[in-house]
């Protein structure tokens, strides 16, 4: 098990532009008071980047099955350029994709990479105290849970964000490895509930045949990764319980409970995973 803790500056430009992009969904990172905040940042940048952002809006939302893989395209790269041809690159993306999103969007980030690259350096060399702090202490909380990734034979790669406003992101698609990204916060419990919320979707999601954000199955999902975490913490660390409540902004464990139940059969498929995990 290896666990690597690193930083994004392309990914957290994508981040930073979503930002300012109303989603009619739970991936939503539109944020009034980031937006208000950069701003103030950029008093002195020419390029105002919400007429170009709104231009976008309704496309993203109306193709959003295909659309918000901007959201995860980003894992694959390693450098801004790197994830420009992928995103470029990607066959899924259809002709209308491209001309009405994709290319107008890498546009966008073309232009406010202008200032947002320079930002982030200085966000990043501000940030060394604390990241020097999180970093070990995010260690020892996964290597707590070294039976998941024992399990199933992967390492961690957690990417630490300066710019996502809400929630975090995971991928399943980089072999041998879970990769999530969540917000760099100086609340290590919080960083970590985070990221381990978006490993286990990557198992899971597994119990589900399929799910989008129309029909319900992305709420359920989401239930069963809160109580697959709540069963795994209550089992292998119990005291850090009230942690767990506490980012989940539940008063005690049966409220937990009932804020996110799942059917019967879902239930006995979960528990039976656990078993195997832990």
């Amino acid at each position: 098990m290896k666990i690597e803790i690193t930083y994004s500056k392309h990914f957290d430009l994508i981040l930073h532009v979503l930002a300012y992009l109303k989603v009619n969904n739970v991936s939503c990172c539109y944020c009034p008071e980031y937006i208000g905040k950069m701003a103030i940042e950029k008093r002195d940048f020419d390029y105002d980047i919400i007429p170009d952002i709104g231009l976008l809006q309704e496309y993203y939302n109306n193709n959003f099955q295909r659309t918000m893989l901007i959201n995860f395209l980003p894992f694959f790269s390693s450098n801004f350029e790197d994830m420009k041809s992928i995103l470029l690159g990607y066959e899924y993306f259809t002709t209308d994709d491209f001309q009405y999103f994709v290319n107008p969007f890498i546009e966008i980030l073309n232009k406010e990479s202008a200032f947002y690259f320079s930002y982030w350096d200085a966000i990043h060399a501000n940030t060394t105290s604390l990241r020097n702090i999180i970093e070990p202490q995010l260690t020892n909380e996964f290597a707590k849970y070294s039976c998941v990734f024992k399990y199933y034979k992967k390492s961690l790669q957690a990417i630490l964000s300066h710019s996502i406003t809400k929630n975090g992101r995971g991928l399943n698609g980089i072999e041998n490895y879970f990769t999530a990204l969540a917000p760099l916060k100086d609340n290590v419990k919080h960083v970590f509930y985070t990221i381990f919320h978006e490993i286990t979707h990557a198992f899971t999601d597994e119990l589900l045949q399929n799910i989008n954000m129309d029909d319900g199955s992305h709420a359920i999902s989401e239930n069963i990764v809160i109580l697959a975490d709540y069963y795994m913490i209550k089992a292998i660390d119990p005291s850090d319980i009230p942690n767990y409540l506490q980012w989940l902004a539940q008063p005690t464990e049966s409220c937990l409970l009932s804020a996110f139940s799942i059917d019967k059969e879902l239930d006995t498929k979960l528990q039976c995973l656990l078993s195997k995990i832990l």
